[in-house]
This record gives C-alpha cells, structure tokens and sequence, in this order.
C-alpha cells in the first residue's frame, strides 16, 4: 500500500495511515521505516506530514503549501475518520482559527473565520465547483465519506474562487476513480441518541481506459433534543474515461437528501438553560428543515503538449431547501412563559449552470521557470424563492409553558406559503496565476481576477407589483502577490498583501433595498514560516495577518438611509504543529490569537468602534493525539477550545468558552477489520454553546455521547 507519489501528490493519502496501523500490528514492518515512507513521501493521515502534498484551495498552479504564500490545511480521509467527523463542520473546526456559528437558518455550516464570520466571508468549493449562496445559506456536502481530503484556505481568496471569501476558502475534495487502483470500504456503527450509520463506497478498473467509484452513506438519529431527529443519505458516483496519458475525462454525479433537526435553540432563562429545558424543542411539532442536492459534473484534462494543459470544468447544480418551523422563543417575565413567534415557511429551488476552463503553460522566462494559468469562468443562476410573509407567517405567535407543553402542528391552511419572487444572476470572471522561479531558492506567486455580475429580480408577492422588477451590477478585480524564500526544501519563508471582495448580501437574492450597494471591500497582508523537522518526522507553521475590510453597511446617528461606510479590522497569528516525536505517537496540534473590531459602524444611534463583531473568539485551540501502546491497539483522543464570544455586535450578550474532549480507541481485530469505540464531549460540557439564534437563545452543541463501529477494507 505504500506507494511513491503520484503527479497530483495525494494518490495514496487517504490509505497510509490505516496501513501503519495494519502493518506495524502484524508485524510485517517496522513502525521506523513507515514513518520514514510517509517523511520522505509526505503522504498521511493523522499526525502524517502533509506541507509537501499540492492542493487546489491555495492556487490552480498544483502547488504545495511550502510553495504557497498562504496558510493552507489539508485533513485527510484518514484524519476524518480517526476522528470520527462524519459532518463537514465537525472536521473544518479542528484546524486552526476556524471555529462554529452554524444554525439551521444557515444550512448548519457557517463558521467565524480570522475574525470575519458568516457565509459572505467563507467561499465553499466542492471539487473546485462554488455553488453561489442563497440567503447565506450552504448545505453541500452532507457527509464527509464521499470526501478525499478538505482544503483550507485561511485568509483572502477572492483571487481563486471569486466574491465572498475574505475570511477563508474551504475546497472538498471528493473520491475519484483512478486507472489501477482497487479498493472497497464499509463501516456500521451505533451509538447515543439512536445514532446508526452505514456507509460503503469503493473503486475498480472495468477495462484499459475506464475505471469507477462509487460510494453510498446513511445516517439516522433521534438527537438529544425532543422531536429533533435527523436523517441524512448520500450516493457519489463517477466514471473515468482515460485513452491515454494526455487526455482524461471525468463524469461525476453527487447526490444529497437531508431532514436536518429542526431545533432552533433554547431560549435562556435568568441567563442560563439546564440539562432538562435544553431537551426541550419549542419548535412546531411537525417543524421541518430539508436539503435536496445534485451536483452534475464533467471535469476534462487534455495536455496538448509538454508545456500546456487545458483544462475544463462544466457543472449543473441543481438545490431545493424547504423551512417550515416556528423559529423565535424567549422568556416572559410578567407570566413566567415561554412566546414563541415568527413562523417561517421558506422553499428555495435553485438552479447552477457553469463552466470553468484555464490554460496550464509550463515554460521559461528570462531563463526562470515560470508556471501560469489563465482561464474563465462563467455561471449562470436561477432561484424560485416562496415564502409566507406576505401571508402573515412572520408575525404568528402564542405561548406555552416551560415544561410539559403541546407543541401544536403548523398552520399551513392559514398561512400558506407562495412564490414570492424569482432571480436570475449571470456571472462571468476571468483569472490568471503565476509562479516565477527567479532562483532555485526564490520565488513569486502573482494572481488576478476580474468578476462580472448581473442580477434581476422579478417581484411576485401578494400585493407586490408584478411590473416593479429591478436589476443591480457589480463587478471587482481582487489580486494577489507573494514571495516564497526557500533557504532548503523543508524551510519556506512567505509574505504576501491581497485583496477580497465580500457581498453585503447574498450576490443572488439581493433585495431593493440593497440593490445600490457596492460589494465590500477588503485587504490582507501575511507573513509566516513553514518547516519540516526532526528528519521529516514534523512539521510546523507559524504566520501572522493584518486584515482591513470596508464598506460595511452602516446607518449614521439621526439618519433614515444606510451607508457604506463601516469599516471592520482583524490581526492575529496561527500556529501549527505535526510531529510524531516516537514511532508509536503522534501530535496534532494548532492554537490561533486574534484581535478584531469595528473601526467603525454604528447600530440603533450609536457607535460601535472597538466592539467584537459577533460570533468572533479572540482565541482557539485543537489537540489529538495518537498512541499505539501495543500491537493491534491504537488510543487516539483531543480537544477543541474556543473562547468567549459575543452574541451580538453590541457586545452585550456573551456566550461562555468551551473546551470539548472526545476519545477513541480503535482495535484491528484483523488485517482488513478494526473495531472502533468512540466518545464524544467525555466530559458532558455545560457550556458547549455554538452560536446565538437570535438574542438569547442559544444553540447548543450535543452531551456526551458513546459510539461503536466496525470498518472493513480492502
């Protein structure tokens, strides 16, 4: 199983760590001499070294990230599976600086990000492809098994993606099928809250040129909250057609259907929520949150000589969200009962035709090696968007107890929710990257991109004119430019200054009172060091970042018309760190500290210069540490700590830090079978808060919870 790489750097990845495991168990290998195959291949899972290994989220050139004048992660298949991080957001939070706010209202996977929060700081690419956000809204992937690896860019990265991503860019990299290369995999497992997963997937060669991959989850749970049950089902599948060594194609079909929980939090009581009141679901009992995606792709690579690739991206994307919960609950003082109000229907259809395509040329300039892309992009997006707020929905409202209360079923026939406008945005970019190899220790990443957006929106609300539709433009250039100092091939040295560009809403359901607005603008300088120690037994980086961001809406004191005037700042350093310091453990380990503030915005009259936006911690910290105290036995647990953070902009409001441990133990009964018992928050911390729904009213995360799985392969 343990291979060279291969020319994308990652072919083997996802197999090694599970191999150490196997190997060093039946004795067929020493554990020094699989070390050395992953330091001096920079190949892995947990605690593996991976500076070394190329991804697609810091650039489009195939650099690695002692190449890159960026921070960029890379968790492994084997690293999310180790962990047990079945969800996307449970194994983006475990690297540096990057920490929750998810709810339902935001498809449950928004995070803060180097002190920038919310889905129009975050771009999410799944194999390269970006669905534009409806409504801050993203929901793909669903499940981390069809997933080869997740890349995470930190900081600016308008320049690769486009608009939207100041804070970072998070690329997941599906499974793919490879000419010679078989396998099969499957897990069951059971656990707290009637868990249960299956989930099986594998690949084969069919014939000379054609190979497939297909693979297939199912996860079901009644969760700790009453009437929160979740049910969540994926099927990946892609055929690879390769003649020969200059061209592939790739045809690849992705599909989601979600019940997410429909839990919106607990209101808190004198400030707090016990054990008992956060199992309570104030929700409707028929409350429903539901996700339906279908990615269509076809990726195509054509090498038309030595020195040039083109390459090809085409993409259908095809996603139904459908809402119908009461949302909103706090306290009334006077009659000691819980109000529960707002009752949001919402059903979005949207609709993602695109195509992407760059020109890879490798050649020599002035006699340096130079490597540049430049390429094009376009997409074109259609949403239907119904609601029920022309039709009273928003202000419905009534009370019911603290405890021992009847839920009662939705009013549909009442309040029925209606198409209440359609869009249609048209996207088109262009971009190059560059990387000049001024010598063999230098060198100069540049990149640019030009984005181009039309919008139109047609109004068909109840007691809306029909005839009002109005359309809105708007278009940036954002860049990049770095220096890479490599005195040796383990040590890089990096600065770089870049631009981003961020929405002030959703770039495809703006509504007239935003649609004269610019798109937010932003800066970022960096520098940091990277490193490969110990004789390629560890690595480490370590980076600090200025960011500026401008034209946040705002609205002055004594004034009726919002302006874009605020201005919103963050610096910070990250550091990480992979070593396996014996042959029998390893250490993962990240911390990141930042400072973020408003410079200027003011709210209700008043200013808010100096105050944390919400959702934003000051510092975080992940752990895990892998141990292998006897044959056949592997002990690997950590931690996530993420500080205080305020629920409002205000900062009047703060949610409490948390520090979260889970353990696993993982026994390989046989060559191809390993028993995994696992346990999350193992010590049932009170103050696992994820993020504020709206003022007072906390989502929190889950208990302890126990697991077992069986996971064979082959």
């Amino acid at each position: 199983m343990l291979v060279t790489p291969s020319s994308n750097g990652v072919s083997k990845c996802s197999c090694l760590a599970f191999a150490i495991s196997v190997l060093v168990a039946s004795g067929n290998v020493s554990a020094q001499k699989i070390v050395d195959e992953i330091v001096v291949k920079g190949q892995g899972g947990v605690g593996s070294i991976r500076l070394g290994v190329r991804n697609d989220a810091g650039s489009r050139l195939g650099l690695s990230a002692l190449d890159t004048p960026a921070s960029v992660g890379i968790i492994t298949r084997e690293e999310i599976a180790t962990k047990g991080d079945y969800g996307a957001l449970d194994a983006v939070t475990r690297t540096a600086g990057v920490s929750a706010s998810a709810s339902p209202g935001n498809g449950g996977t928004s995070i803060s990000s180097r002190g920038f929060n919310g889905h129009n700081s975050t771009v999410y690419t799944y194999d390269g492809t970006r669905l534009y956000i409806t409504a801050g809204t993203v929901t793909f992937p669903a499940d981390t098994w069809t997933l080869e690896r997740v890349e995470v860019l930190r900081g600016a990265g308008s320049v690769i993606n486009g608009v939207g991503a100041l804070g970072s860019t998070i690329n997941y990299v599906p499974k793919k099928p490879k000419l010679g290369d078989s396998d099969f995999q499957a897990v069951v497992a059971g656990g707290s809250f009637g868990m249960n997963r299956i989930a099986l997937g594998g690949g084969a060669q069919i014939s000379e040129s054609v190979a497939l991959r297909l693979d297939a989850s199912r996860q079901e749970e009644d969760g700790f909250v009453d009437r929160a049950a979740e049910k969540r089902e994926v099927i990946a599948g892609s055929l690879l057609f390769q003649p020969n060594e200059d061209l592939s194609v790739r045809l690849s079909v992705d599909y989601a259907d979600v019940d997410a929980a429909p839990y919106w939090g607990t209101p808190l009581i004198n400030g707090e929520a016990s054990r008992s009141h956060r199992q309570n679901n104030y929700n409707f009992q028929d409350g429903k949150v539901k996700y339906e995606d279908i990615w269509s792709r076809v990726h195509v690579q054509w090498s038309l000589s030595d020195s040039v690739t083109f390459r090809n991206d085409t993409y259908l994307i095809k996603a139904d969200r459908e809402w119908q919960n009461l949302e909103e609950y706090s306290l009334n003082q006077g009659t000691g009962l819980i109000d529960r109000a707002a009752y949001l229907g919402i059903v979005q259809k949207q609709e993602q035709l695109g195509s992407r395509s760059d020109f890879l040329i490798e050649s020599e300039l002035g006699g340096m090696n130079n490597k540049f892309s430049i390429g094009a992009e376009i997409n074109e997006i259609d949403l239907d968007y119904a609601n029920n707020f022309s039709t009273g929905g928003f202000g419905f409202g009534d009370s019911v107890q603290v405890f021992g209360f009847n839920p009662d079923l939705r009013p549909e026939t009442a309040i029925p929710t209606i198409l209440d406008y359609q869009t249609d945005t048209r996207q088109v970019a262009i971009f190059i990257d560059d990387i000049l190899q001024i010598t063999d220790k230098l060198s100069v990443v540049i990149g640019a991109r030009f984005d181009d957006i039309d919008f139109d929106r047609f109004d068909l609300a109840i007691g809306g004119n029909p005839a009002a539709a109005f359309d809105a433009k708007f278009s940036e250039l954002t860049w990049r430019a770095g220096l890479v100092y490599q005195p040796s091939e383990q040590l890089s040295f990096y600065a770089q200054a870049s631009t981003a560009a961020d929405p002030v809403t959703s770039p495809i359901s703006i509504s007239a009172g935003n649609a004269d607005f610019d798109l937010a603008t932003g800066r970022q300088y960096e520098i940091g060091v990277k490193q490969q120690f110990l004789g390629g037994k560890g690595e480490y980086t370590l980076a600090y970042f200025d960011i500026e961001k401008n034209d946040i809406v705002t609205r002055l004191p004594a004034s009726m018309i919002d302006e874009q005037i605020g201005q919103q700042s963050s610096n910070g350093t990250e550091f990480t760190l992979r070593v396996n310091p014996i042959d029998t453990l390893s250490v993962d380990f990240n911390v990141s500290s930042i400072n973020a503030e408003f410079d200027e915005f003011f709210s209700r009259g008043f200013s808010l210069v100096g105050n944390t936006p919400r959702n934003v911690p000051e510092n975080t910290a992940n752990l895990w540490l892998n141990w292998s105290p006897i044959n056949n036995v592997q002990i690997g647990g950590g931690f996530r700590y993420v500080d205080s953070r305020f629920a409002n902009d205000q900062n009047t409001e703060e949610m409490p830090a948390y520090t979260v441990f889970d353990a696993s133990v993982n026994w390989m009964a046989t060559d191809n079978l390993t028993v995994t018992g696992r346990v999350r928050n193992l010590t049932n911390e009170e103050d696992f808060v994820l993020a504020p729904y709206v003022p007072n009213q906390w989502i929190f995360g889950d208990p302890r919870a126990f697991e077992i799985s069986l996971r064979y392969r082959m």
